[in-house]
């Protein structure tokens, strides 16, 4: 997916099977370090959280001027230099609740729609 469409950043987010609420991003391709390890989200936090408490797509073309005291500021936008992002949830097709959050982002400004979405959405589909 990362080399089929022009994203510069795809990641997933997955929630912790051992800490209640808890989400940590676990892989990431086009990424610039790797301080999105480091980031850990409880639910309704930053994009993944936001994604997972909601189980809808997010997205937002306007991520760089979020700051920290703001209720949008998402950390995994701050640390990977994202002008826009879009992302879906991963849904477990045992329980129907969702397990985790895909990204895809823009560093180049580049808008995001909910056609970017779309076709994010087409890399679940089995």
């Amino acid at each position: 997916m990362y080399r089929n469409e022009l994203f510069e950043l795809v990641a997933v987010a997955l929630q912790s099977q051992t800490a209640a609420r808890q989400i940590k991003w676990r892989y990431a391709a086009g990424n610039q370090n790797e301080k999105f390890r480091k980031i850990v989200l409880r639910s309704g936090m930053g994009i993944a959280g936001l994604v997972i408490r909601t189980g809808k797509p997010f997205w937002c073309d306007r991520l760089n001027v979020y700051q920290l005291r703001d209720a949008m500021y998402t950390p995994i936008a701050k640390c990977e230099s994202l002008t826009g992002a879009a992302a879906v949830p991963i849904m477990s097709p045992a329980t129907r609740l969702v397990d985790g959050v895909l990204l895809a982002g823009f560093r180049n400004g580049q808008p995001v729609s909910n056609k970017t979405v779309q076709a994010l959405s087409q890399y679940l589909l089995p």
